[in-house]
Order: C-alpha cells, then sequence, then structure tokens
C-alpha cells in the first residue's frame, strides 16, 4: 500500500511539476519543439508540431513521462540493497522509455494521417 501511495505522489507531483513550471509557462513552451523529447520524435516519427497541436502534443509527452517516472519509482522500492536499486532504475527507465515513447510516436504519427 505504500509504494501505491509513492506511486500516485511521484505521478501527480511530477505532472504537476510539468504543468506548472512548461505548460503555463509561454517563453518556456516554445522551446519545447526542440527539446530532447520532440527532437526524438520529429527524426524517428516524422511528427511535426505547430502552435495548434503544441500544448497538446507537450501535455501527452507530460503525462507519458510522469508515468514513466512514477512507475520507476515503485519498481525500484520492491529491493532493499541500494546497488541493485540503482541497476533495476537504469534498466527500467531504459525499457520504459524505449517502449512509451515507441507506443507514442506510433500513436502521434498515426494521428497525423501518416503510416
Amino acid at each position: 500500500m505504500r509504494e501505491l501511495i509513492l506511486y500516485l505522489i511521484t505521478f501527480v507531483l511530477s505532472y504537476l511539476f510539468y504543468v506548472i513550471f512548461v505548460l503555463c509557462r509561454k517563453n518556456v513552451l516554445k522551446k519545447f519543439p526542440n527539446g530532447k523529447e520532440m527532437t526524438y520524435l520529429k527524426l524517428k516519427y516524422g511528427i511535426t508540431v505547430n502552435e495548434k497541436n503544441l500544448k497538446k502534443i507537450a501535455n501527452i509527452i507530460f503525462l507519458v513521462n510522469s508515468f514513466i517516472l512514477a512507475t520507476a519509482v515503485y519498481v525500484v522500492c520492491l529491493f532493499d540493497n541500494f546497488f541493485i536499486e540503482i541497476i533495476v532504475g537504469v534498466v527500467t527507465l531504459t525499457i520504459l522509455i524505449l517502449v512509451f515513447y515507441h507506443l507514442l510516436g506510433t500513436h502521434l504519427k498515426k494521428k497525423q494521417g501518416g503510416k
């Protein structure tokens, strides 16, 4: 039960952090299309970003990032050894990022009319 509460707190706090410090600030949001996440999605999946869909895509990416972070924290909390936590954390983050950014890229590509 403690891990589930930690999962929910991590998810909500990380999502709120993204919303408050990126989505609500127009000058930071304008720089978002040049960020690492968007560069990856543009290069690998051909995602296009314009003023019209920028907030929507940013919000989806923030949800995915919050899910990845909260899931990694949850998995790491299942272990007691510090070194195992580090190794499992890195492996978990890598796998989650690869899987969920692939799903996100294919989803956005389909939405934008790509194959």
